[in-house]
Protein backbone atom coordinates (compact mmCIF):
# COMPACT_ATOMS: atom_id res chain seq x y z
CA UNK A 1 0.00 0.00 0.00
CA UNK A 2 1.54 3.49 -0.78
CA UNK A 3 1.77 6.21 1.58
CA UNK A 4 -0.82 8.01 -0.90
CA UNK A 5 -3.44 5.62 -0.60
CA UNK A 6 -2.43 5.15 3.29
CA UNK A 7 -3.24 9.18 3.74
CA UNK A 8 -6.15 9.28 1.72
CA UNK A 9 -7.85 6.32 4.20
CA UNK A 10 -6.42 8.59 6.62
CA UNK A 11 -8.96 11.09 5.52
CA UNK A 12 -12.04 9.01 4.86
CA UNK A 13 -11.81 8.18 8.84
CA UNK A 14 -11.64 11.56 9.58
CA UNK A 15 -14.70 12.30 7.30
CA UNK A 16 -16.55 9.40 8.56
CA UNK A 17 -16.03 10.29 12.49
CA UNK A 18 -18.08 13.29 11.79
CA UNK A 19 -21.18 11.95 10.57
CA UNK A 20 -23.99 9.19 11.33
CA UNK A 21 -25.71 8.49 7.92
CA UNK A 22 -23.74 6.78 4.84
CA UNK A 23 -24.71 6.43 1.73
CA UNK A 24 -23.08 3.42 -0.15
CA UNK A 25 -23.88 3.13 -3.89
CA UNK A 26 -22.52 1.14 -7.02
CA UNK A 27 -23.76 1.70 -10.61
CA UNK A 28 -26.41 0.76 -12.93
CA UNK A 29 -26.36 -3.53 -14.01
CA UNK A 30 -24.02 -4.00 -11.12
CA UNK A 31 -21.56 -6.91 -11.73
CA UNK A 32 -20.42 -8.80 -8.48
CA UNK A 33 -17.13 -6.67 -7.80
CA UNK A 34 -19.75 -3.89 -7.48
CA UNK A 35 -22.22 -5.62 -5.47
CA UNK A 36 -19.48 -7.41 -3.07
CA UNK A 37 -17.89 -3.99 -2.51
CA UNK A 38 -20.78 -2.27 -1.46
CA UNK A 39 -22.18 -5.06 0.89
CA UNK A 40 -18.97 -5.24 2.39
CA UNK A 41 -18.65 -1.58 3.08
CA UNK A 42 -22.00 -1.31 4.07
CA UNK A 43 -21.92 -4.82 6.69
CA UNK A 44 -18.51 -3.25 8.19
CA UNK A 45 -20.90 0.40 8.60
CA UNK A 46 -23.32 -1.29 10.24
CA UNK A 47 -21.57 -3.52 12.70
CA UNK A 48 -20.12 -0.12 13.80
CA UNK A 49 -23.29 1.52 14.59
CA UNK A 50 -23.83 3.80 11.39
CA UNK A 51 -26.77 4.50 9.36
CA UNK A 52 -26.05 2.74 6.25
CA UNK A 53 -28.04 2.01 3.12
CA UNK A 54 -26.82 0.08 0.64
CA UNK A 55 -28.20 1.18 -3.17
CA UNK A 56 -27.71 0.31 -6.67
CA UNK A 57 -29.72 1.91 -9.09
CA UNK A 58 -30.62 -1.34 -11.28
CA UNK A 59 -31.18 -4.99 -9.73
CA UNK A 60 -28.15 -7.44 -8.90
CA UNK A 61 -27.67 -10.71 -10.33
CA UNK A 62 -29.39 -13.32 -8.80
CA UNK A 63 -27.04 -15.32 -8.41
CA UNK A 64 -25.17 -13.23 -6.01
CA UNK A 65 -27.55 -13.44 -3.33
CA UNK A 66 -25.61 -15.82 -1.26
CA UNK A 67 -23.71 -12.51 -0.18
CA UNK A 68 -24.48 -11.30 3.05
CA UNK A 69 -26.80 -8.48 3.40
CA UNK A 70 -28.20 -9.20 -0.25
CA UNK A 71 -31.46 -8.20 0.45
CA UNK A 72 -30.77 -5.35 2.44
CA UNK A 73 -30.33 -3.45 -0.75
CA UNK A 74 -32.71 -0.98 -1.98
CA UNK A 75 -33.16 0.07 -5.63
CA UNK A 76 -34.53 3.19 -4.64
CA UNK A 77 -33.79 5.98 -2.31
CA UNK A 78 -37.14 7.55 -0.76
CA UNK A 79 -36.19 9.66 2.60
CA UNK A 80 -32.98 8.71 3.40
CA UNK A 81 -30.96 11.49 3.87
CA UNK A 82 -27.15 10.61 3.99
CA UNK A 83 -24.30 13.00 5.32
CA UNK A 84 -21.93 10.65 3.11
CA UNK A 85 -21.45 9.26 -0.20
CA UNK A 86 -19.36 6.06 -0.81
CA UNK A 87 -19.61 5.51 -4.05
CA UNK A 88 -17.84 2.60 -5.39
CA UNK A 89 -16.54 1.25 -8.90
CA UNK A 90 -18.70 3.37 -10.99
CA UNK A 91 -16.20 5.02 -13.88
CA UNK A 92 -18.72 7.51 -14.60
CA UNK A 93 -21.19 9.05 -11.92
CA UNK A 94 -23.91 9.08 -14.20
CA UNK A 95 -23.87 5.67 -13.36
CA UNK A 96 -25.19 5.87 -9.97
CA UNK A 97 -28.23 7.40 -11.06
CA UNK A 98 -28.55 9.02 -7.87
CA UNK A 99 -31.76 10.76 -7.39
CA UNK A 100 -31.56 14.53 -7.51
CA UNK A 101 -32.37 15.37 -3.62
CA UNK A 102 -28.82 13.38 -2.98
CA UNK A 103 -26.90 13.92 -5.98
CA UNK A 104 -27.66 17.96 -5.87
CA UNK A 105 -27.32 18.15 -2.00
CA UNK A 106 -24.69 20.93 -1.70
CA UNK A 107 -23.05 19.88 2.00
CA UNK A 108 -22.70 16.07 0.55
CA UNK A 109 -19.32 14.37 1.29
CA UNK A 110 -18.55 12.53 -1.49
CA UNK A 111 -16.14 9.55 -1.04
CA UNK A 112 -14.77 7.69 -4.70
CA UNK A 113 -13.15 4.60 -4.41
CA UNK A 114 -12.69 2.72 -7.84
CA UNK A 115 -10.17 0.59 -9.88
CA UNK A 116 -11.54 1.75 -13.10
CA UNK A 117 -9.45 4.47 -15.23
CA UNK A 118 -9.47 8.37 -14.20
CA UNK A 119 -12.94 10.01 -15.88
CA UNK A 120 -15.43 11.54 -14.24
CA UNK A 121 -15.31 10.31 -10.77
CA UNK A 122 -16.40 12.86 -8.22
CA UNK A 123 -15.82 13.36 -4.35
CA UNK A 124 -13.48 15.40 -1.84
CA UNK A 125 -12.01 12.18 -1.74
CA UNK A 126 -10.73 10.11 -4.62
CA UNK A 127 -9.14 7.09 -5.01
CA UNK A 128 -9.06 6.00 -8.23
CA UNK A 129 -6.16 3.26 -8.63
CA UNK A 130 -6.33 1.04 -11.77
CA UNK A 131 -3.91 -1.33 -10.99
CA UNK A 132 -5.63 -3.20 -8.76
CA UNK A 133 -7.30 -5.99 -9.53
CA UNK A 134 -10.52 -5.44 -8.11
CA UNK A 135 -12.59 -2.28 -5.96
CA UNK A 136 -12.62 -5.23 -3.40
CA UNK A 137 -9.28 -5.33 -3.34
CA UNK A 138 -8.70 -1.58 -2.77
CA UNK A 139 -11.90 -1.79 0.16
CA UNK A 140 -9.24 -4.80 1.45
CA UNK A 141 -6.90 -1.92 2.18
CA UNK A 142 -8.87 0.09 3.74
CA UNK A 143 -10.14 -2.09 6.40
CA UNK A 144 -7.23 -3.10 7.10
CA UNK A 145 -6.03 0.43 7.26
CA UNK A 146 -9.15 0.69 9.90
CA UNK A 147 -7.95 -2.17 12.11
CA UNK A 148 -11.32 -4.20 10.82
CA UNK A 149 -11.16 -8.03 12.05
CA UNK A 150 -12.07 -9.55 8.96
CA UNK A 151 -14.93 -12.47 9.32
CA UNK A 152 -16.02 -15.10 7.10
CA UNK A 153 -19.05 -13.01 5.90
CA UNK A 154 -16.62 -9.77 5.31
CA UNK A 155 -14.05 -12.55 3.06
CA UNK A 156 -16.89 -13.79 1.19
CA UNK A 157 -17.77 -10.66 -0.01
CA UNK A 158 -14.42 -9.37 -0.43
CA UNK A 159 -13.82 -12.59 -2.56
CA UNK A 160 -16.28 -12.61 -4.38
CA UNK A 161 -15.32 -8.96 -6.51
CA UNK A 162 -11.68 -10.20 -6.61
CA UNK A 163 -12.44 -13.39 -8.14
CA UNK A 164 -15.06 -12.01 -10.46
CA UNK A 165 -12.97 -8.73 -11.60
CA UNK A 166 -9.72 -10.22 -11.76
CA UNK A 167 -11.54 -13.13 -14.41
CA UNK A 168 -10.25 -16.02 -11.98
CA UNK A 169 -7.28 -14.30 -11.83
CA UNK A 170 -6.49 -14.22 -15.48
CA UNK A 171 -6.43 -10.24 -16.31
CA UNK A 172 -3.28 -8.71 -15.93
CA UNK A 173 -3.92 -6.74 -13.25
CA UNK A 174 -3.66 -9.54 -10.69
CA UNK A 175 -0.66 -9.03 -9.17
CA UNK A 176 1.67 -11.39 -5.90
CA UNK A 177 -0.62 -8.85 -3.60
CA UNK A 178 -3.69 -9.71 -5.15
CA UNK A 179 -3.00 -13.85 -4.44
CA UNK A 180 -1.89 -12.86 -1.18
CA UNK A 181 -5.03 -11.26 -0.10
CA UNK A 182 -6.85 -14.34 -1.50
CA UNK A 183 -4.70 -16.48 0.54
CA UNK A 184 -5.66 -14.81 3.46
CA UNK A 185 -9.20 -14.33 2.89
CA UNK A 186 -9.61 -18.02 2.55
CA UNK A 187 -8.15 -18.67 6.06
CA UNK A 188 -11.51 -17.30 6.78
CA UNK A 189 -12.99 -20.63 5.88
CA UNK A 190 -14.68 -19.38 2.87
CA UNK A 191 -15.47 -22.07 -0.32
CA UNK A 192 -13.44 -20.98 -3.13
CA UNK A 193 -15.38 -23.32 -5.40
CA UNK A 194 -18.82 -21.40 -4.38
CA UNK A 195 -17.66 -18.18 -5.49
CA UNK A 196 -16.28 -19.22 -8.76
CA UNK A 197 -19.52 -21.33 -9.70
CA UNK A 198 -21.69 -18.17 -8.24
CA UNK A 199 -19.32 -16.07 -10.08
CA UNK A 200 -17.40 -16.99 -13.53
CA UNK A 201 -19.44 -19.91 -14.66
CA UNK A 202 -23.12 -20.01 -15.93
CA UNK A 203 -25.62 -21.68 -12.94
CA UNK A 204 -28.64 -20.68 -14.22
CA UNK A 205 -32.26 -21.44 -15.36
CA UNK A 206 -32.81 -22.81 -18.99
CA UNK A 207 -34.48 -19.41 -20.19
CA UNK A 208 -30.88 -18.06 -18.92
CA UNK A 209 -29.01 -21.08 -20.98
CA UNK A 210 -30.70 -20.44 -24.03
CA UNK A 211 -30.35 -16.80 -24.47
CA UNK A 212 -26.57 -17.62 -24.27
CA UNK A 213 -26.59 -20.28 -26.42
CA UNK A 214 -28.44 -17.29 -28.86
CA UNK A 215 -25.96 -15.33 -28.29
CA UNK A 216 -22.70 -17.46 -28.91
CA UNK A 217 -24.33 -19.13 -32.02
CA UNK A 218 -24.73 -15.59 -33.75
CA UNK A 219 -20.92 -14.55 -32.59
CA UNK A 220 -19.23 -13.68 -35.63
CA UNK A 221 -15.50 -12.69 -36.45
CA UNK A 222 -14.25 -9.73 -38.45
CA UNK A 223 -11.27 -10.91 -40.26
CA UNK A 224 -10.00 -7.60 -40.96
CA UNK A 225 -10.02 -6.57 -37.24
CA UNK A 226 -10.16 -9.73 -35.14
CA UNK A 227 -13.01 -8.49 -33.60
CA UNK A 228 -15.55 -11.19 -32.62
CA UNK A 229 -18.98 -9.51 -31.49
CA UNK A 230 -22.62 -11.00 -30.58
CA UNK A 231 -25.74 -9.54 -29.90
CA UNK A 232 -29.09 -9.23 -28.74
CA UNK A 233 -31.93 -7.15 -29.60
CA UNK A 234 -34.80 -5.83 -27.46
CA UNK A 235 -37.42 -8.59 -28.98
CA UNK A 236 -34.64 -11.04 -27.76
CA UNK A 237 -34.52 -10.20 -24.41
CA UNK A 238 -38.35 -10.05 -24.02
CA UNK A 239 -38.79 -13.28 -25.57
CA UNK A 240 -36.22 -15.11 -22.95
CA UNK A 241 -37.43 -12.87 -20.07
CA UNK A 242 -33.89 -12.28 -19.13
CA UNK A 243 -32.16 -8.44 -18.35
CA UNK A 244 -28.54 -7.06 -18.96
CA UNK A 245 -27.99 -8.42 -15.04
CA UNK A 246 -28.00 -11.85 -16.40
CA UNK A 247 -24.81 -11.58 -19.20
CA UNK A 248 -22.48 -10.70 -16.68
CA UNK A 249 -19.11 -13.03 -17.84
CA UNK A 250 -20.52 -13.42 -21.89
CA UNK A 251 -17.91 -10.95 -23.36
CA UNK A 252 -15.23 -12.99 -21.49
CA UNK A 253 -16.43 -16.10 -23.27
CA UNK A 254 -16.80 -14.33 -26.76
CA UNK A 255 -13.15 -12.67 -26.66
CA UNK A 256 -12.25 -15.89 -26.43
CA UNK A 257 -12.78 -17.12 -30.19
CA UNK A 258 -10.68 -14.29 -31.25
CA UNK A 259 -7.09 -14.66 -32.68
CA UNK A 260 -6.51 -12.02 -30.28
CA UNK A 261 -8.72 -12.30 -27.58
CA UNK A 262 -10.53 -8.93 -28.55
CA UNK A 263 -14.82 -9.34 -28.31
CA UNK A 264 -18.02 -7.04 -28.28
CA UNK A 265 -21.67 -7.95 -27.40
CA UNK A 266 -24.34 -5.87 -27.56
CA UNK A 267 -28.02 -5.55 -26.43
CA UNK A 268 -30.24 -3.17 -27.10
CA UNK A 269 -31.69 -3.11 -23.57
CA UNK A 270 -34.26 -0.53 -24.30
CA UNK A 271 -35.93 -0.04 -27.94
CA UNK A 272 -32.94 2.05 -29.65
CA UNK A 273 -30.61 2.23 -27.15
CA UNK A 274 -27.65 -0.09 -27.15
CA UNK A 275 -25.00 -1.19 -24.46
CA UNK A 276 -21.78 -2.30 -25.86
CA UNK A 277 -19.13 -4.39 -24.03
CA UNK A 278 -16.12 -4.89 -25.11
CA UNK A 279 -12.69 -7.02 -23.60
CA UNK A 280 -9.29 -7.86 -24.50
CA UNK A 281 -6.05 -8.24 -23.00
CA UNK A 282 -3.63 -5.19 -23.15
CA UNK A 283 -0.63 -7.77 -24.08
CA UNK A 284 -1.93 -8.16 -27.55
CA UNK A 285 -1.77 -4.47 -28.21
CA UNK A 286 -5.86 -3.45 -28.02
CA UNK A 287 -6.93 -0.83 -25.46
CA UNK A 288 -10.54 -0.87 -25.51
CA UNK A 289 -11.30 1.64 -23.08
CA UNK A 290 -9.86 3.72 -26.10
CA UNK A 291 -12.87 2.78 -28.44
CA UNK A 292 -15.31 3.12 -25.49
CA UNK A 293 -14.20 6.76 -24.07
CA UNK A 294 -14.85 7.48 -28.03
CA UNK A 295 -18.61 6.53 -28.10
CA UNK A 296 -18.98 7.87 -24.49
CA UNK A 297 -18.05 4.98 -22.24
CA UNK A 298 -15.07 3.64 -19.49
CA UNK A 299 -13.75 1.35 -18.16
CA UNK A 300 -10.37 -0.36 -18.57
CA UNK A 301 -7.81 -1.43 -20.91
CA UNK A 302 -9.29 -5.18 -20.97
CA UNK A 303 -12.55 -4.15 -19.70
CA UNK A 304 -14.43 -1.13 -21.25
CA UNK A 305 -18.03 -0.14 -21.89
CA UNK A 306 -20.30 2.29 -23.63
CA UNK A 307 -23.73 3.33 -24.35
CA UNK A 308 -25.11 4.12 -27.75
CA UNK A 309 -28.33 5.20 -28.63
CA UNK A 310 -29.64 3.97 -32.64
CA UNK A 311 -29.42 -0.05 -33.80
CA UNK A 312 -27.15 -2.52 -33.44
CA UNK A 313 -25.97 -2.45 -36.82
CA UNK A 314 -25.11 1.30 -36.48
CA UNK A 315 -23.22 0.67 -33.27
CA UNK A 316 -21.46 -2.65 -34.75
CA UNK A 317 -19.93 -0.07 -37.62
CA UNK A 318 -18.85 2.75 -35.29
CA UNK A 319 -17.21 -0.04 -33.73
CA UNK A 320 -15.22 -1.93 -36.40
CA UNK A 321 -14.46 1.82 -37.41
CA UNK A 322 -12.63 3.10 -34.48
CA UNK A 323 -10.59 -0.18 -34.37
CA UNK A 324 -9.58 0.21 -38.01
Amino acid sequence: MTDKLAEQFKEIDGVLKSTHRVLVASHENPDPDAVSSVLTIHNVLKSEGFESLPYLPTPAPKSLNYLPGFFEIKYQIDNFEPDVLIALDYGDFRRLRLPNHISNKPQLNIITIDHHVESDQKGKIKIVEPAFSSTSEIVYHWLKHRNVEISKDIALCLLSGIISDSGGFRHVSTSSETLNIVSELLSKGVSLSKITRQTLTMDSPLNFSKAWGKVLSRAKLDEKTNLVYSWLSFDDLDRYKVGLADFDGITNLISSGSPVNLGLFLVEHEKGKIKGSLRSEPYKGRDVVKIAKALGGGGHAYAAGFQQEGTIDETLKKVLNLIK
